[in-house]
């Protein structure tokens, strides 16, 4: 498929706002209500945790199916670049950031931790498990989701670091996560302002302000 189109198109996919489409559904615009942000944890406050957890698992497809069907090609295995055999890492760089800045909404969208996950399942499901109780022991000891949002994030390139001896993963295929991380840690800036203040809502509690 070459280079450019399969990136292109992960790009696309991953821009497709599952939680506008869902609330304008309900005649609401999900960018006016509760947080603003057009993620599934808005969508759960303003409609419903059943419509988040549908909003929740279409953003964890949008990052899933890209990563599990496109392929770059040629493959970047050589120096300078370095990645993964079949470029499946950008792919997943390319469907996140679509959907954290999508043009069809000028730039503007969630935080792409879902579509980071869904598309990390069909990357390496390994890593994955890796992530999910990173991100479930951080949730546990600090109680902030967004934390360890954060925490699973950078514990992928981590983990990717520690098998690259062994030829798990490559060079490349780090690089690439570190950024994502970088990317999604910016996104959560906001909410480490309010940690610092005390005023971040933790697990299990309900604002109507407090983003997802």
């Amino acid at each position: 498929m070459g280079v450019l189109l399969p990136l292109a198109l992960a790009y696309a996919a991953g821009s497709i706002s599952f939680a506008s489409l869902v609330a304008r559904a309900h005649g609401v615009d999900i960018r006016s209500h509760g947080s603003g942000n057009p993620g599934a944890t808005n969508v759960g406050r303003v409609l419903g945790q059943r419509w988040g957890r549908v909003v929740l698992g279409l953003d964890m497809l949008k990052g899933f199916l890209p990563v599990l069907l496109l392929r770059v090609d040629p493959p970047f295995t050589a120096s300078p670049w370095l990645v993964d055999p079949e470029g499946r890492s950008l792919v997943l760089a390319c469907a996140v950031a679509g959907h954290v800045v999508p043009i069809t909404s000028g730039f503007r969208g969630g935080k792409g931790v879902a579509t980071a996950v869904g598309g990390l399942l069909a990357y390496d499901w390994v890593l994955t498990a890796i992530a999910a109780v990173a991100h479930v022991l951080a949730r546990r000891f600090t109680g902030y989701v967004s934390l360890a949002s954060v925490v699973m994030a950078w514990t992928v390139p981590l983990a990717q670091s520690v098998g690259l001896a062994t030829g798990w993963h490559t060079t490349g295929g780090v690089v690439v996560t570190c950024a994502l991380a970088v990317l999604i840690t910016l996104r959560h800036a906001a909410n480490f302002g309010r940690i610092r203040a005390g005023t971040e809502s933790r697990h299990g509690q309900r604002t109507p302000t407090d983003p997802p």
